[in-house]
């Protein structure tokens, strides 16, 4: 049996990204230890990945599906580890794919 050791926290909207447009948006302030940003196609998972580690202190993992098993499984090992430095998840909807995430 899973026992989640803290609640699970939904964000009531979407990560508004369309004020990049405008250059307003930033990630920092956005962003926590923990989180997981859904993106749907690598290239916008590596531009969130680059923005992320660019604008804050925080390193990213990353998972999506075209990834071979044992890096995706070595990417959740790192975000999963608390000393691992890397802080943030950023993922395609790989994340379903029987992966363990301290999300």
């Amino acid at each position: 049996t899973y026992e989640r050791f803290l609640p699970l926290m939904l964000e009531e909207a979407a990560l508004d990204t369309s004020m990049k447009r405008d250059e307003d948006f930033r990630y920092s302030g956005h962003v926590q230890p923990g989180d997981c940003i859904v993106a749907f196609n690598r290239k916008d998972i590596f531009a969130i990945r680059r923005e992320i580690e660019k604008e804050t202190h925080f390193k990213c993992s990353v998972v999506y599906g075209t990834l071979p098993p044992k890096t995706r499984a070595e990417q959740a090992k790192l975000f999963n580890d608390p000393h691992s430095g890397y802080d943030i998840l950023i993922a395609s909807d790989a994340i379903g794919m029987g992966l363990n995430l301290n999300i």
